[in-house]
């Protein structure tokens, strides 16, 4: 048996209607650094593209699903570049799935499959200097906290320090 509770898998057609769902929840953009909601079409165009690798996107999304085939969450390793071989390391999990570890177990998945699968040398995040849950968690998968940027996300009217997470494969 398996050590996890969640496998992830290729994006597929139908995952649109999710990926708009979450993509576009205020409680997740409020935490999450993108800047601008998407629309059903630009996300069905990605999930067209969703079969090049890593190297030819600069980012490749997995949805996470739980042994019984129900779509806990999604992550991303973006950013991606080849040379230095780094990504940054983007998680979302479905409100009734949360506090269940899945999101830790997540960065498990993307470790192993970053480290030893496409030969990764580091992975990356930024979080929130006001989203704790995502801090702790990203401490606690061993990543190390490496710096701070003051005001550098503007979110309901203000500016908010943002902590940059760094997980080097030793």
């Amino acid at each position: 048996m398996s050590k996890f509770q969640l496998k992830y898998r290729a994006l597929e057609p139908e995952d649109a209607t999710m990926l708009f769902l979450w993509e576009n929840d205020l409680e997740i953009n409020e935490v999450s650094l993108s800047k601008v909601p998407f629309s059903k079409y630009i996300l069905e165009k990605y999930i067209d593209q969703a079969h090049l690798d890593i190297q030819q996107a600069g980012q490749y999304r997995f949805v996470l699903e739980d042994f019984e085939g129900n779509a806990v969450g999604c992550v991303d390793l973006f950013d991606y570049d080849a040379v230095d071989r780094r990504a940054a390391i983007g998680i979302i999990i479905e409100k009734k799935y949360r506090q269940q570890g899945f999101a830790r177990e997540a960065i498990s998945l993307m470790k192993d499959y970053a480290f030893n699968r496409i030969g990764m040398h580091q992975l990356y995040c930024s979080v929130g200097v006001n989203n704790v849950k995502s801090l702790k968690l990203f401490e606690s998968a061993g990543f190390n906290q490496i710096g701070v940027r003051k005001d550098w996300s503007f979110r309901n009217g203000a500016f908010h320090d943002v902590v940059e997470f760094q997980l080097i494969n030793n």
